[in-house]
């Protein structure tokens, strides 16, 4: 005999429900941008590969440190396009005013990058604000000075990218980072071994023809999305004041965000062995950039998918994710596979891996805190609360100016201030993150249709 299903057991049967379909629609969403973020990590892999197989590795390796928070501060403005083609990308009206405020940003960056590299501002910058050692600095130059249009390239397919991400299209965008990839190991290993470019000029064409590839390739697979797009006339169009105001937020955080390593590279730079522990820093955050790399589609993941009920579930995922990362590289340093993979994989010099796998280690909480701000991050931008993103930055790089001299006073090393600093920075963003979210609730009961 059949009889009727208690009320609770019905409503913990329809919250189970609710919680598999939830994670199937983030999956669907959320895998092909992770796996593009890894495809994307790997190119710092690669690239240490190469400069493994070269002369003078370790000065390439601290170069190739200096070379990417100049050149991704440089890439700013345009680096957040894709939350703000993801949010607003909605009908061909505001794809037109989307396109002209992403070719400002791109003419903007080309330009900001040919006056720091190619005029007196780069021996000022990379010498006294970065107090790089000489040799580093012009290291690092002869990478840049390969990548003019290379934030430009970065520019247009992530605003591309935020559109497809908008229509539910996330399985080309890992493809077209696997175009990356496969393009920057053919470029570099054919000027590798024609002898045309080496050390980190070689590095920065392959990453340029890398970047160019992935764009022309996300612009060709996303124009069937933009056909797609409905007409839908609006009674207040997308102006770019309306642009700016949503997105310079966004661009301020960024800034703030990768001003970090700047002052991280600073710190370490007046350590007492500058050159050693930069590249051993560099090393460890390429493979630790690879651990962290997946939790930064999560932000896009969220607005996606963010429907109020549902915050709760998407919650749990994205701590998940975290977690399980943060475990492994503990796990990694604890079976000493960090310093095998510096060591036979890099090729690092005698005296980086163990520092590196050290710097590993401390690390190693980033993508706890990284997936958890991603879920922040997305449910504040969904709703417009741009603003938090900067708030939340300008006081992790306050705890950063804080933290930075008391540990450099106490001579910890600056593989241990650096990353102190770190964790400290994200520890302070997260909180502010949440605080921020909590009290915007508070104000809002009632969810944005």
């Amino acid at each position: 005999m059949n009889f009727p299903r208690a009320p609770f057991d019905q409503v913990r049967e329809d919250r189970r429900t609710f919680r598999k379909s939830t994670n199937k629609s983030i999956w669907q969403v959320y895998w092909p941008l992770a796996l593009s973020w890894i495809f994307m990590a790997f190119e710092g892999q690669i690239a240490l590969w190469m400069i493994g197989q070269m002369p003078n590795s370790k000065l390439n390796a601290a170069g190739l440190g200096l070379i990417m928070p100049i050149a991704i501060f440089i890439e700013s403005p345009v680096i957040d396009l894709l939350s703000t083609g993801t949010t607003l990308g909605t009908n061909r009206q505001r794809f037109a005013a989307l396109t002209r405020f992403t070719l400002i940003l791109m003419a903007w960056v080309t330009f900001a990058h040919c006056l720091i590299v190619y005029t007196p501002l780069y021996p000022i910058f990379a010498g006294q604000v970065l107090e790089a050692p000489a040799n580093v600095a012009y290291a690092a130059w002869t990478g840049l000075a390969w990548m003019p249009i290379w934030s430009a390239c970065v520019g247009w397919r992530r605003y591309l990218q935020g559109l497809m991400i908008r229509a539910g299209k996330t399985k080309p965008i890992s493809w077209g980072t696997l175009v990356r990839i496969l393009a920057m190991s053919g470029v570099g290993l054919g000027l590798y071994l024609t002898h045309l470019l080496s050390g980190l000029a070689l590095i920065g064409a392959a990453m340029l023809a890398a970047v160019f590839a992935e764009a022309l390739y996300i612009h060709i697979v996303s124009r069937q999305v933009v056909a797609a797009l409905p007409d839908e006339p609006e009674a207040e169009p997308l102006s770019l004041s309306r642009l700016f105001k949503f997105h310079l937020p966004l661009t301020g955080s960024t800034v703030l965000m990768l001003t970090t390593p700047i002052f991280l590279t600073k710190a370490i730079n007046q350590s007492a062995d500058p050159v050693l522990s930069l590249a051993a820093w560099t090393t460890a955050g390429t493979l630790g950039w690879l651990f962290r790399t997946v939790t930064f589609a999560l932000p896009e993941a969220v607005i996606s998918l963010y429907q109020a009920g549902r915050e709760k579930v998407i919650l749990v995922f994205c701590t998940n994710i975290g977690l399980a990362l943060t475990v492994a590289m503990v796990a990694m340093h604890l079976t000493g596979f960090d310093v095998i993979a510096f060591r036979e994989f890099f090729k690092a010099d005698p005296g980086i891996p163990e520092r590196a796998a050290f710097a590993l280690l401390i690390m190693a909480p980033l993508p706890l805190l990284n997936a958890v701000m991603g879920y922040y991050r997305g449910l504040l931008t969904s709703h417009h609360v741009t603003s938090a993103r900067m708030i939340a930055l300008a006081i992790a790089i306050a705890g950063i100016l804080v933290s930075l001299p008391i540990t450099i006073s106490l001579k910890l090393g600056g593989i241990v201030v650096a990353g102190i600093a770190l964790i400290v920075a994200h520890v302070l963003e997260l909180s502010t993150l949440a605080t921020c979210w909590n009290f915007w609730r508070k104000r809002n009961p009632a969810p944005l249709a």
